[in-house]
């Protein structure tokens, strides 16, 4: 197995340890695989030095693809050595982990008996109202209360302005605020709007926040995980139960990292106390913003960039050079902070997508439930996957689909077709299996992320809808064989990329 490696997969396996290192290339390129034999090989050659190893994933493809090939590698006495698990697992363990006076416990391994938990809900910024710590929600309703906008904001917008800027790059001042760049998603902002926004807002609720950390449905805990940050690093400073924490692991492997938020990025950085921190990413597949390089949470992988750009699927050889002329003409950066390469042409060797719009929904629906029925074969596992936009999209789909013959669950089964909606957590961890055909839904999707009161802004006007092309490629680069695009309001490919242009 060793002698199928390409040069990029080699390279990474047997780097130096004690430094991070990180290791990118588009779907299909063998970046979880190369990782898996990264930890077989650590513990082989006994550089953890006592310690365990962390293996984390997204999803459950990816738990199930870890600990089958770990379990193949490794003896029963290596496997002790391993703790898998999802990430979200990991951070909602950690928050779980805080009492009401701090203490910190350590975590307990998961190789021999895997486990698929949600773990922080991904609010993404259409959500209805991001959710904050309890005080701090009160600033905000107090605030509020007397004006409908501070700042040029609605209070939806401010909250996601509070959770996914200031709480997720542990912004505590005024001057580190205005220093901050804005994602262009979220529009322009002035100095003047910001200090507004900061001494009416943002300032008491941060100080609200420091009374005690507890779990908020924001995106992945941010305060939470900067505080287990400080006790990690403090260790036995900090007490007993954090020292677990600092000395427990030898070396962290991370796969799909770029969904990571900045304050999970420095968590990690503070387990890998051996400095041994790998990361696998392809910026071409992430929908989260704030978007963060490794060099802003402190992680150093200059020189330790493993680029790896061979397909290891030609079946989806059609699909991948569909979606790498999809993005083409955008700017994408890895998280070295590198512009992120497009995915290399490969020959065609399957079905191009087919791209098809309707005078109606029921038209529409008709189509899909056709174009479904032709070659199904049941217990096939991922059959089909149908993604539209959101969850209030999906179970509708659901209806309409059953009423026409095609079994719809919400949720990752052995059932042949699956709805996604690409603003929920289920979208991030299916579309990390290899799935047979797919069906993409682009009516509104325009409106993914958007808050109302952007509207009219040419900058959130562009980044939405590259937003959009971005969710439409990270979908096309995860089937294997058949996708149909669809729209009932007359939204194409096309009209997409003149938006986003």
């Amino acid at each position: 197995m060793i002698e199928k490696l390409d040069k990029g997969q080699e390279e990474a396996l047997y780097a130096e340890p004690g430094r991070p290192m990180l290791v990118t290339g588009p779907a299909r390129s063998g970046k979880s695989f190369a990782l898996i034999l990264r930890a077989t090989w650590l513990i082989r050659q006994r550089l953890l030095k006592g310690k365990k190893l962390l293996f984390l994933t997204e999803g459950l493809w990816g738990m199930e693809m870890a600990t089958g090939l770990l379990g193949q590698f490794l003896s029963v006495e290596e496997q002790d050595l391993v703790d898998v698990m999802p990430f979200n697992d990991l951070f909602r363990d950690a928050w779980m982990r805080i009492s009401p006076d701090t203490r910190v416990k350590g975590l307990t391994g998961v190789l021999h008996r895997p486990r698929f938990h949600v773990g922080f809900p991904k609010e993404f910024y259409n959500a209805n109202k991001h959710s904050v710590h309890q005080e701090a929600s009160l600033t905000f309703d107090r605030a509020f209360h007397k004006s409908p906008r501070i700042g040029g904001l609605s209070e939806h917008a401010a909250r996601r302005e509070f959770t996914d800027i200031l709480m997720e790059w542990d912004i505590r001042s005024l001057d580190d605020y205005l220093a901050q760049p804005r994602p262009a998603l979220f529009g322009t902002l002035s100095d003047e709007d910001k200090v507004e926004l900061w001494n009416r807002v943002f300032g008491p609720a941060l100080e609200a926040t420091k009374t005690r950390a507890t779990r908020r449905s924001a995106r992945d805990c941010a305060a939470e995980l900067n505080l287990l940050t400080e006790l990690v690093l403090a260790g036995k400073k900090a007490n007993k139960d954090a020292a677990l924490w600092s000395g427990r692991y030898g070396a962290v492997i991370v796969d799909d990292a770029q969904n990571l938020s900045p304050s999970a990025l420095r968590f990690l950085k503070a387990l890998a106390s051996e400095g041994n921190l790998v990361l696998a990413s392809n910026r071409l597949e992430t929908l989260n913003q704030p978007a963060a390089t490794l060099a802003e949470c402190g992680i150093d992988v200059r020189g330790r960039v493993f680029r790896m750009d061979r397909n290891h699927s030609k079946a989806s050889g059609a699909l991948q050079t569909y979606a790498r002329n999809l993005v083409e003409g955008q700017t994408f950066t890895e998280m070295d902070g590198t512009p992120a390469a497009l995915p290399a042409p490969v020959a065609p060797s399957g079905a191009m997508p087919q791209e098809r719009t309707f005078a109606d929904r029921e038209a529409m629906l008709d189509a899909i439930a056709a174009w479904l029925k032709e070659g199904y074969t049941p217990k096939q596992g991922f059959g089909a996957c149908v993604v539209t936009r959101l969850e209030t999209a999906q179970w509708p789909l659901i209806q309409d689909l059953g009423t026409r013959g095609i079994p719809c669950v919400p949720n990752p089964t052995d059932d042949w077709v699956i709805p996604l909606y690409t603003q929920g957590i289920e979208f991030h961890t299916v579309t990390g299996a290899h799935i047979g055909r797919m069906v993409t839904i682009l009516d509104d999707w325009l409106d993914a992320q958007w808050d109302e009161s952007q509207e009219g802004d040419p900058a959130a006007l562009r980044a939405r809808a590259q937003w959009a092309l971005q969710a439409l490629h990270a979908t096309l680069t995860r089937a294997e064989k058949r996708v149909l695009i669809v729209s009932s309001n007359g939204l194409t490919v096309s009209k997409l990329k003149e938006e986003a242009q």
